[in-house]
């Protein structure tokens, strides 16, 4: 049955009101720090983690009568993994590692311990809570094999065929308190082209700050 356009301008009416009592201001921040990154491979049980570095900025919305914000994001994260060391058949001593770097938008719903006052110049002195989705793209990367101490690199395109895909998507969640944020990233797409499934897990330890 047909809603009636009555309750339909009630319903109109009332999201309105709801937003105009969440007003919300535009700030912008940082963020920089090391992340640690690894992925899951169906029937390989050796990756492990690896560091490296995550940065960016944010924009976001901050509630000024409320505590729900939402920001987006443009990060870089550097991803990939480390082999755990072997030996192969002829006692020779190997390793390997696989390095990607990815552009990434989060786009988070952030949830303040409490709400915004006047004095607050950041978000410095509140605990808060981030999650959302996000989606990336993959730039480059690189397969590194050692063995016994001798190193040999190959460049990774992701728009070749069998290499790694060139987009992405993610679930991102994250608890910050004055300056530090721990953020933990679940990648839900694919890595790989035509493999087993592979999937990203990073976890940052960030600078984060707006104003």
């Amino acid at each position: 049955m047909m809603m009636h356009k009555r309750h339909i301008l009630l319903i109109a009416m009332l999201v309105l009101s709801v937003l105009a009592a969440e007003a919300q201001k535009l700030g912008g921040g940082l963020l920089a720090g090391m992340s640690l990154s690894t992925m899951q491979i169906a029937g390989n049980d050796s990756t492990r983690f690896r560091p490296g570095f995550t940065g960016g900025f944010r924009i976001a919305l901050i509630p000024t009568h409320s505590i729900f914000g939402v920001e987006a994001e443009l990060v870089y994260t550097m991803c990939g993994y480390n082999a755990k060391k072997a030996l192969d058949e002829n006692d020779n001593k190997i390793s390997y590692c696989a390095k990607s770097h990815y552009l990434e938008m989060p786009i988070l719903l952030n949830v303040y311990m409490r709400k915004w006052k006047d004095s607050d110049e950041s978000e410095a002195k509140m605990l808060r809570l981030r999650v959302g989705p996000e989606i990336g793209v993959c730039i480059a990367g690189s397969d590194i094999h050692r063995i016994n101490g001798k190193t040999k690199k190959s460049e990774i395109t992701p728009w070749e065929r069998g290499s790694f895909n060139r987009f992405h998507y993610g679930i991102t969640a994250a608890v910050a308190y004055w300056y530090v944020e721990v953020r933990y990233t679940y990648g839900i797409s694919n890595v790989m082209k035509g493999t087993a499934p592979s999937h990203n897990h990073v976890i940052s330890i960030l600078f984060s700050d707006i104003w």
